[in-house]
């Protein structure tokens, strides 16, 4: 594996093969979004106290004190990165004619609890070959004669 992570656009015509679930990219995001959104906004409960808060109200509206009274830092952009080793899957792009393995990664920046923006990361197992026009005419039976002719 490389572990080159590299910007993957988001369109149509790029599939993500994760398990045995196939989403295009743009799609993927979009449930990426709204998931990490619920979570954001997702009431947990504290375990020894009759109480609960949202993640994006604790990071985003309370001071992180470092030195009580003295230095406090309040987050107003806070990047995600997850996972940051990158989870297994294939993507195959249109016209492609086969899936190449790898590990895909999300980057989330927050700015005051809200997703400004998503970017999904892909690096691949073996680095990719240029695909060539003229590799389906390599392929082709005609073809393969006249080289076996020479």
């Amino acid at each position: 594996m490389t572990n080159t992570f590299e910007p993957l656009e988001c369109d149509t015509d790029i599939f993500l093969m994760i398990g045995k679930d196939t989403f295009t990219v743009e799609w993927f995001k979009e449930l990426a979004q709204t998931r990490l959104r619920d979570r954001l906004w997702q009431r947990y409960v504290y375990k020894d106290a009759n109480c609960s808060q949202q993640i994006a109200s604790w990071l985003f509206e309370q001071r992180l004190e470092i030195i009580e009274n003295e230095l406090g830092i309040t987050f107003g952009n806070v990047k995600l990165i997850f996972p940051i080793e990158g989870i297994n899957c294939k993507i195959l792009k249109l016209g492609s004619k086969t899936r190449k393995p790898g590990k895909l990664r999300i980057q989330v920046m927050l700015k005051n609890a809200s997703i400004q923006t998503m970017e999904f990361e892909f690096c691949y197992d073996e680095p990719p070959q240029p695909e060539s026009p003229l590799d389906d005419i390599r392929e082709r039976e005609d073809y393969q004669q006249l080289l076996n002719n020479q």
